[in-house]
């Protein structure tokens, strides 16, 4: 099973390096690898939209005022949320259920015209014991890239490292979308007119990106 410190391990004895049996242990090993990991996985996460890192869930804290000038409604997004995939009305993907296509994200904050019924999709950076046997080798291999570019001081050779992650990122997206099937997303307009939406987006706020979907 994986785990932050095994990764990093892995990571510092493919670059030559000395394991650490703790973590957090003042050592300069521990500051560039911590950092390293951080990095490793953001850019990773970010990368491809995998399924063992999104999440589906009905958004429920409702706040009393809303940061956008035009959207009057506005949620509290989940703390673990990286960023937003998609905002449905109904459950997602569920019966009746449509994609909501007028929304902002704002202050960490989802606005919108509604004040009820909200799914959203959301990507997070889930434990490294969820995480599939591919991305692991992946994370290394960027731990790697980091380490070698920072701890080591080898810049020829972290090159060539963040290239190989670049190769075995597309064999990973490759194989996790081969082994998930796309859904069929069944649009019904007179649904959304009834829901409120307009065909009508505001342009996104990064990091989020999720308006119009």
């Amino acid at each position: 099973m994986a785990s932050r410190l095994s990764i990093i391990n892995d990571a510092l004895l493919g670059t030559g390096n000395n394991r650490l049996n703790v973590e957090y242990d003042g050592s300069d090993a521990w500051t560039m690898a911590e950092s390293a990991y951080r990095r490793a996985v953001g850019y990773l996460i970010a990368k491809h939209d995998w399924n063992f890192a999104t999440r589906t869930v009905p958004l429920a804290g409702l706040l009393p005022s809303s940061p956008h000038p035009l959207l009057s409604k506005a949620y509290a997004l989940p703390g673990d949320c990286l960023h937003v995939s998609s905002v449905w009305i109904g459950l997602n993907g569920g019966p009746g259920s449509v994609p909501l296509n007028r929304y902002e994200i704002v202050d960490d904050k989802l606005c919108c015209d509604h004040d009820q019924g909200l799914t959203i999709l959301y990507v997070r950076a889930p434990d490294p014991d969820k995480w599939p046997p591919g991305f692991v080798e992946v994370c290394i291999a960027k731990v790697e890239a980091y380490l070698l570019q920072g701890l080591n001081e080898d810049t020829d050779n972290a090159r060539r490292r963040h290239a190989d992650v670049e190769d075995m990122l597309a064999e990973l997206r490759t194989r996790h979308d081969q082994q998930t099937p796309a859904r069929a997303i069944l649009r019904s307009r007179s649904a959304e007119r009834r829901a409120g939406g307009s065909g009508r987006a505001f342009l996104p706020v990064p990091p989020y990106g999720g308006v119009g979907r």
